[in-house]
């Protein structure tokens, strides 16, 4: 079994604590591959739904006493925030604000995430998607302007919610009918159609009100992308673009349409973006015909008048992979040992069943040269293994590389974020630990070449050891030397984040906001105009208040983890996944556009 072993070793003025992290397995004669994710606790979920509906009639109705009424007494304060179907507000509606908004900031924060989870069926069943990631998605928007805060939200996949009513079962562009499946379900539910017909073939059933077409699930992160589109993305090669002011969904797209050479059903749903010069870097993860995966790496300029070009082509194992990270040359594509099998999961149609843990593998950096017409491919290195959703920042100090990142020790908080896990209490979620990989000596690993694989260290962030997570920092030191990081965390025997944090990565100190009932989400930082400082400036989080049944939009001072102010909605903001600032015209450009093609 794998391990962490955490020593501290002597204190440097540069450093106060240094903590090397050495994750280590058993020799190899005794390695064999973990067996898949164990089968989550499918049979509470009809528990689930009697519990949410078998009295209320609705989670849409809200006790008019927010205050003192209870969120479903052995439920946990969260469940109103993942459970149900999220109200939806088309129309800007006033938050009532406490506090102070500045002058100064103005902007739009889109929010993305799932927020339909249960759903009443025509029979008189309730449909219950088993996974957190799995549920259809919301988006949602607060704009900032004068001191004052509005919100609105829509639900972007009606004709999904609308076939599950009438069929009682997702529809296959969701992953066949197994809840199981949806553990992944950004990642992979378009897995088994895609691999077949390839990316344009996401939408493959007809919402049984409208006639209209299926849309994808896609709702992970959001962004901007080329010609000043406002889009959401997923974990599969499919994009949604956005109207931004009233969140309708205007087109559906794919990178492969757009690079033939950006083969593959899977990508990241973070991108690395560089603002100054409008590029986006992603990758697709294709199969080989021996179900090997080839991953595509390629950059897609914002100015249409530009053609987007390939990087490089990289073999290894089929992995779920959900963010990678960029130097100020370099991108990382960080290969876990979470290995997908494509072949089981055809014949057992369950994705969950089917990835495995190979901790023997390790973890693969592969490093490649980010400038147009460069090197490709240049260097590999190798790490025991661990898991991890999101890097910090990644910088490149003299030859070196380091990636800061937050490290499970394995996979298994896959099985954590089952919602029947998150609610009952039973699996609560490990800590992933801030932790920097270095990358030594670049030059050299270069001059071996991209198949003589190196060694990687590592060493904690945080002078103690607790769980980061759905973190930021501030936009313009993306791969720049950096000294804070702000983001959640949860306490040991926890099953949600209950906690923001700021952590100072040079010294390993950090600092802590949190309020008795409350569970906030990614926070964002925005700069003070004008700010000299790295921490000059606010996050904003939108935090939900459980017994209340409310969400509020929280505004702290970054550099001491002060309130400033916060805006009340009406009813809970789903527990979503992340977001993105901007100025109120960021995307007038695109809007323009819309209203153009309207006349």
């Amino acid at each position: 079994m794998l391990r962490s072993l955490v020593t501290a070793a002597h204190q440097s003025p540069s450093h106060p604590t240094t903590h090397r992290v050495v994750l280590t397995h058993p020799p190899v004669s005794s390695r064999r591959a973990m067996p898949s994710l164990p089968e989550p606790p499918r049979h509470l979920l009809p528990e689930l739904g009697r519990k949410l509906f078998g009295h209320t009639g609705s989670l849409k109705q809200f006790p008019e006493n927010r205050s003192t009424t209870p969120v479903h007494a052995d439920l946990p304060p969260f469940a109103c925030g993942l459970t149900g179907t999220s109200v939806e507000v088309l129309e800007p509606r006033r938050c009532d604000v406490e506090g102070t908004v500045p002058s100064w900031l103005e902007g739009n924060l889109f929010r993305n995430g799932p927020g339909v989870w249960d759903i009443q069926t025509k029979g008189g069943q309730t449909y219950s998607v088993a996974h957190w990631f799995g549920g259809l998605t919301v988006m949602h928007k607060f704009q900032i302007t004068g001191g004052k805060v509005t919100y609105r939200n829509r639900h972007l996949n009606r004709e999904a919610e609308h076939y599950i009513q009438a069929e009682n079962q997702e529809p296959g562009v969701m992953l066949w009918s197994d809840p199981c499946g949806t553990l992944l379900g950004r990642a992979f539910s378009l897995f088994k159609q895609a691999a077949i017909k390839g990316p344009s073939s996401f939408e493959n059933y007809t919402d049984p009100q409208t006639g209209k077409l299926g849309k994808p699930n896609v709702g992970v992160t959001v962004g901007k992308f080329r010609d000043n589109q406002l889009v959401t993305r997923t974990d599969a090669n499919v994009l949604l673009s956005l109207d931004p002011e009233d969140l309708t969904v205007t087109n559906k797209l794919n990178y492969t349409s757009i690079l033939p050479e950006a083969k593959g059903v899977t990508s990241a749903s973070h991108v690395e973006r560089d603002d100054v010069k409008g590029l986006t870097y992603d990758f697709t993860m294709d199969f080989t015909a021996r179900l090997k995966g080839m991953y595509h790496l390629f950059c897609i300029p914002d100015d249409v008048h530009q053609e987007p070009y390939l990087l490089a082509k990289i073999p290894d194992d089929p992995c779920y992979i959900h963010s990678f990270a960029s130097t100020e040359n370099y991108l990382i594509l960080m290969v876990w040992p979470c290995v997908m099998d494509p072949l089981r999961m055809m014949i057992n149609r369950s994705v969950f069943h089917d990835l495995q843990w190979r901790p023997e593998n390790g973890v693969k950096l592969h490093v490649v040269d980010k400038r147009k017409g460069g090197k490709g491919h240049v260097a590999t290195y190798r790490h025991d293994a661990f898991f991890a959703f999101h890097q910090i920042n990644a910088v490149e100090s003299g030859d070196d590389l380091l990636l800061d990142v937050s490290a499970y020790p394995d996979n298994q908080i896959l099985v954590q974020l089952h919602r029947t896990n998150m609610l009952f209490g039973l699996n609560p979620m490990a800590a992933a630990i801030p932790t920097r990989i270095t990358l030594p000596n670049l030059p050299a690993a270069m001059a071996a070449g991209k198949d003589s694989i190196k060694d990687a260290t590592s060493r904690m962030l945080a002078a103690e050891r607790f769980g980061f997570e759905l973190f930021t920092i501030h936009p313009d030191l993306k791969c720049k030397p950096y000294r804070y990081s702000w983001g959640t965390s949860c306490q040991p025997g926890e099953s949600y984040f209950s906690s923001l944090v700021r952590l100072d990565v040079e010294c390993g100190a950090h600092q802590i906001w949190q309020e008795e009932g409350t569970y906030p989400g990614e926070p964002i930082f925005v700069p003070r105009p004008g700010g000299s400082q790295e921490d000059d400036g606010l996050l904003l989080s939108v935090v939900l208040a459980g017994v209340q049944k409310r969400s509020f939009l929280l505004l702290l001072d970054a550099s001491n983890m002060k309130e400033v102010a916060r805006a009340w909605t009406k009813d809970p903001v789903a527990l979503g996944f992340h977001g993105h600032f901007g100025k109120l015209d960021e995307f007038k450009q695109q809007q323009q556009q819309q209203q153009a093609s309207v006349l």
